[in-house]
């Protein structure tokens, strides 16, 4: 069995060096980390990574919880999260709580038996009462992105939602829109709230009508967006020239149902949507929508969570900028 002093040898270097690698990787540089990480790989060593970090009160993982693991708007954010993990000696695991508190109690309990040194929030469907318990910890580092409490401080990496939503509405404003609907995500959500909230200024502002017909309430899936597109569209004498989705997913679906509805898309009715996924550049028409800089926030969250860990002070919420993706799924307000 390859020993440590194998793995020295491999890397060109001291048993020492190696160990003050595995145990404490950011007192070592990124080229001699690397270095011994192909070493290890290469003699084929297998440290006992959770004997040591028994020793030492920690566990060198990192819990990230989502609300549904199945939703391609992560992937990016993850990928940014793993990145500066990865850099700083940490391993992730990944929770999806699924809308089901008890699992994120199950998450949350790994942490006073060592099985975790933090935790990252994707999402605010984490029971408040737990988050707060938790949050009153010293010994309980916990940061947020993208979603956040209304009235729980967590220190937290974001968008301007209000202003994210508004920007959209402005644009369709400007090709002539005035009959504008929208489909908003779980209103339960405070960042769907916000998003309303930047829709109906931006409406009343342009003194516009906000018809409640034309505000519609989905589930931020492909599905939710196409239910919700027929219901918005199927009356012809009453239905609006432009829709605003809180995901690009039900922006998707609003696409299929104009498409069951013979509606052309932008000619006969304009649609963005939210977040930039992959799919958004390869549907068809190509969607407009508004971009979140989702691997930035997934590294400056767990950025956020190693200074935690490392005793450091942190800003209470970071907001990062959006961009308006203009494509093929939106132009000029038809003409009557």
């Amino acid at each position: 069995m390859p020993t440590i002093k194998d793995v020295a040898r491999a890397a060109n270097c001291s048993t020492a060096t190696v160990s003050r690698a595995l145990a404490s990787p950011e007192k070592v540089t990124a080229s001699t980390r690397e270095r011994v990480n192909r070493a290890i790989a290469e003699v084929g060593y297998s440290p006992n990574v959770a004997a040591r970090n028994l020793r030492r009160s920690e566990s060198r993982t990192i819990v990230i919880l989502l609300p549904d693991i199945s939703n391609p708007f992560f992937s990016a954010i993850i990928n940014g999260m793993e990145d500066v993990a990865h850099s700083a000696g940490y391993q992730v695991l990944i929770g999806d709580c699924d809308l089901d508190p008890s699992r994120a109690e199950a998450y949350f309990s790994l942490l006073p038996t060592n099985q975790a040194d933090g935790i990252i929030l994707l999402t605010s469907d984490v029971p408040a009462v737990l988050v707060q318990q938790a949050h009153r910890r010293p010994d309980f580092p916990l940061v947020m992105a993208c979603e956040f409490y209304d009235d729980i401080e967590l220190p937290t990496v974001c968008i301007d939602n209000f202003a994210a939503a508004r920007h959209a509405i402005d644009y369709l404003q400007s090709l002539g829109h005035s009959r504008i609907g929208s489909i908003s995500g779980p209103l339960l959500n405070p960042i769907c709230r916000e998003r309303v909230k930047g829709y109906q200024a931006a409406m009343k502002d342009a003194g516009q009508t906000l018809a409640e017909p034309w505000m519609r309430e989905g589930d931020f899936s492909f599905h939710s967006g196409y239910q919700q597109g027929l219901q918005l569209l199927e009356d012809a004498a009453n239905r609006p020239t432009a829709v605003f989705c809180h995901s690009d997913e039900m922006a998707i679906g609003v696409l299929k149902a104009a498409r069951q509805l013979d509606l052309d898309v932008p000619g006969d009715l304009s649609v963005i949507g939210f977040d930039n996924i992959g799919f958004s550049e390869y549907c068809e028409p190509e969607l407009t929508t508004i971009s979140q800089p989702r691997n930035d926030i997934g590294q400056q969250a767990m950025k956020n969570l190693l200074d935690i860990i490392g005793g450091k002070q942190v800003a209470a919420r970071q907001i990062l900028s959006t961009q308006l993706i203009v494509r093929e799924s939106t132009g000029r307000a038809p003409t009557v």
